[in-house]
């Protein structure tokens, strides 16, 4: 579930089509983490981090790929 929250949140990110608001969005995924490790009285897990950065970058990735297809379609 987070891997795919995450995916969402850079598909979204993807159709800004900013550069700040990529990088903004990246930064407050770690951000929201790190406040949630200070505040959370139990252990935290780097994992789920781990997660929630490859799941933005998947979405990214997918927005960009998405975009590849359907210029190539719109084309031919």
């Amino acid at each position: 579930m987070l891997f795919l929250t995450a995916a969402s949140i850079g598909v979204c990110a993807g159709m800004m089509r900013s550069a700040f608001s990529v990088a903004f969005i990246a930064f407050l995924i770690v951000a929201t983490f790190a406040l949630a490790s200070v505040v959370s009285t139990g252990p935290t897990s780097y994992l789920d981090l781990l997660v929630a950065i490859l799941g933005y970058n998947a979405g990214l990735i997918n927005f960009i790929a998405g975009l590849l297809v359907v210029r190539r379609f719109r084309t031919a």
